[in-house]
């Protein structure tokens, strides 16, 4: 598989697929900024082993479906997705291509049922046969403008699991999209795609009560008050899925299922005793300054909508948006 189109190039996550997907020929698709700052080489990209200017062929979005035909779809735009689902697959069945895969790639536990959906209401009862793969990508890209060029940055080898949503496919037929390209691609069921959502956004959970008080991980864990926040958080999203009968993965290199254990039944005052080292291992982990607040509602939100569809409160979650809403944290609205 090598024809691949990646919808939101020039953003964190699309920049990062863009330039790791090695070997592929590949259409990077965005706005107009973002495509100009692609032609200019104003985009960089930071790893440990050095910095490297993103060269990849883009167009604006109008411009898709002249002469580009993909083998898969790399959907790296920001939630929610529903509209850009539609509008893609839209001109793919007009056009009458073969549908490519389409690869969901954001976090949270809400983008694998909107992709669903657009896609039923582009092909209707068809839309079972669309081949679609969902995505958790454990590593954090942070985004930087200085001079006026974006600085993207993150630590090597790019991880990530994927499951099949939709559609009959041998995995090997994903894993071939990532052969050759050094990306660890760790497969998981299609049974367990669900449970892999409700397992990479565990990780996405730890550490936003922290960002709600404007600290990073280690701060936040240094911080008792805030600790016992983020511990009662992660136990109640933790209920959540256990009473929507979902569980919790190890992955290869994150044992979610385990630390979900430790941190749900290790009594607090042992927990407390150890919140030194565990802030520093998770912060050492992301290297990052701390939680970016911008999708909360796909995280926390993601929480309190789940309780509610099973008929229990999540009331830590709904004082973490509170906040964030309250103080205009990262300028969110």
């Amino acid at each position: 598989m090598k024809k691949i189109v990646i919808i939101g190039a020039g953003g964190r996550i699309g920049a990062m697929f863009a330039h790791e997907l090695k070997g592929k020929d590949i259409l990077g698709i965005g706005r107009e900024g973002e495509v100009k700052d692609i032609e200019s080489g104003n985009i960089l990209l930071k790893t440990n082993k050095g910095t490297e200017v993103l060269k990849i062929k883009a167009i604006n979005d109008s411009d898709f479906g002249n002469d580009f035909i993909p083998e898969a779809i790399f959907l790296c735009t920001k939630n929610p997705i529903n509209s850009v689902v539609k509008y893609y697959y839209q001109i793919i069945k007009e056009k009458g291509w073969k549908t490519p895969i389409l690869f969901i790639p954001q976090n949270g536990i809400i983008a694998s049922d909107e992709a669903k959906e657009a896609l039923k209401d582009v092909f209707g009862d068809e839309a079972e046969k669309i081949k679609s793969v969902r995505i958790s990508l454990f590593n954090s890209v942070s985004r930087e403008v200085i001079d006026n060029k974006v600085h993207l940055s993150y630590v090597l080898p790019i991880r990530l699991s994927f499951a099949p949503m939709s559609g009959f496919f041998e995995k090997e037929e994903i894993e071939k999209v990532f052969e050759g390209t050094g990306i660890e691609a760790e497969s998981v069921s299609f049974e367990n795609f669900r449970n892999m959502e409700f397992s990479k956004l565990f990780l996405n959970l730890i550490g936003m009560a922290s960002a709600s008080h404007n600290l990073t991980v280690e701060q936040g864990f240094e911080n008792e008050k805030v600790f016992k926040e983020e511990i009662g958080m992660l136990r109640e999203y933790i209920k959540v899925v256990k009473l929507d009968k979902g569980k919790f993965l190890n992955f290869k290199y994150y044992p979610v299922k385990t630390m979900a254990c430790l941190f749900n039944n290790l009594p607090m005052w042992l927990l407390i005793r150890l919140r030194g080292v565990i802030g520093k291992l998770i912060n050492k982990g992301r290297r990052e300054k701390k939680k970016d607040l911008d999708e909360i509602e796909y995280y926390n939100g993601a929480v309190v909508e789940l309780g509610k569809k099973i008929g229990i409160d999540t009331p830590i979650s709904r004082l973490l948006i509170e906040r964030v809403v309250k103080n205009n944290i990262n300028n969110y609205k």
